[in-house]
């Protein structure tokens, strides 16, 4: 089984549509880029009147969301423009939810919890709006 060493958040750089955009994304991984199921090990995304925590790969697979470090991370997505807009109090606690479970299942330490940009510098992810400081912070001393 993969120990990892890091979760990596990403978003989607797509609008949540608050319709179901996890399989979209999943068709796209495979059809589009050859994968066998969607790269990402969990998303969370708007869907009609709840946020909810989508499952992708399972957490034991090799990811294929962030190139050179799929073998010792989870990948996170986060259904949303966050470039343009931050994301909304209940995306980011379920968010904060879903991150401290996996940190306490892996025994991760939330300073190894990173934003996609700090693996790719020509990305934003996981949003220029999407404060990953105040969440690694949240993370250690907020209860949601």
């Amino acid at each position: 089984m993969m120990k990892p060493d890091f979760i990596i958040l990403h978003h989607s750089l797509t609008k949540d549509s608050e319709t179901l955009s996890w399989n979209a994304i999943r068709r796209y991984h495979m059809s589009q880029l050859g994968m066998k199921n969607i790269g990402y090990h969990f998303g969370i995304e708007h869907i009609r009147d709840s946020h909810e925590i989508l499952m992708g790969r399972m957490p034991n697979e090799r990811g294929a969301h962030t190139k050179g470090h799929n073998g010792n991370t989870i990948g996170i997505c986060f259904i949303g423009n966050f470039d343009e807009a931050p994301p909304s109090e209940q995306h980011w606690n379920l968010g904060i939810t879903l991150v401290r479970s996996l940190c306490s299942i892996f025994d991760i330490s939330t300073k190894a919890v990173r934003g996609h940009h700090e693996f790719a510098d020509y990305k934003t992810c996981p949003g220029k709006l999407f404060d990953i400081e105040r969440f690694r912070y949240e993370l250690d001393h907020l209860t949601t």
